[in-house]
């Protein structure tokens, strides 16, 4: 049976034009119409609208259209990775910022038997942050790396491990705050940042700690949902092969 766009968006508590926009970005199926022109919203239609809203809080609305087009597209397997890659990635900003509290929560912090001397591949290991990061925050000046006189590859020193760690956390914060994310932002934030104010770098980083604590929840609650999904076209997809 036919469900009106009005009922629907009672029931998920959005507006019809909510659901229209999700329609218009391609998150559902295509919806049919009546002979006077109006969408005909079926269950299947419904158990995409309940997915996209229990993700939202998890997901944004740009990887949940990429997740959700896996679906339609009938690549289960593949939409299921997806969510896993998603996981994975917010696994990894909690270790860099459980690798930032354990340095600034140390008086002396020995991270290599060569301090003054450090490879890109170093500074990426000790941190947790990729190579190609470090290298894109010294192209555009966020740190300011050495070159060999050998090679002119990049070389680093451990306050550079700070100051990585240190941008990521300004970058985290500015982005969890729902703050436009920039270059320049970053710069002007890091301006004036006082890397001696370890209050300060574990006050931000506790911070973004208990906001991926808040995320991962949201993300499993999500991808809960989005199992569910992904199990109801399976099984769609199996009656409609019988």
């Amino acid at each position: 049976m036919a469900a009106r766009p009005i009922d629907i968006a009672r029931k998920l508590g959005v507006s019809t034009t909510t659901l229209r926009n999700y329609e218009e970005l391609g998150l559902i199926p295509p919806v049919p119409r009546s002979a006077s022109g109006y969408r005909m919203f079926a269950e299947e239609h419904i158990a995409y609208f309940i997915c996209i809203r229990e993700m939202l809080a998890g997901f944004s609305l740009t990887r949940i259209s990429k997740m959700l087009k896996e679906v339609l597209a009938k690549k289960i397997t593949s939409a299921l990775w997806m969510a896993n890659e998603s996981q994975a990635n917010l696994h990894q900003e909690k270790i860099i910022t459980e690798k930032m509290l354990q340095l600034f929560h140390k008086k002396h912090s020995k991270i290599s038997t060569n301090p003054a001397l450090l490879t890109i591949n170093d500074v990426s290991r000790e941190t947790g942050v990729p190579i190609t990061t470090i290298r894109y925050w010294d192209k555009v000046g966020l740190i300011s790396a050495g070159r060999s006189t050998e090679n002119n590859y990049r070389i680093f020193t451990e306050e550079h491990i700070r100051q990585v760690l240190t941008i990521h956390a300004l970058k985290a914060s500015v982005y969890y705050n729902r703050l436009h994310y920039s270059v320049d932002r970053v710069k002007e934030e890091l301006k004036e940042f006082d890397y001696n104010d370890k209050n300060k770098i574990i006050t931000i980083t506790n911070d973004i700690k208990q906001h991926l604590d808040k995320v991962n929840r949201a993300q499993i609650s999500g991808i809960a949902a989005f199992y569910r999904l992904c199990t109801q076209v399976e099984a769609n997809q199996f009656d409609n092969q019988i």
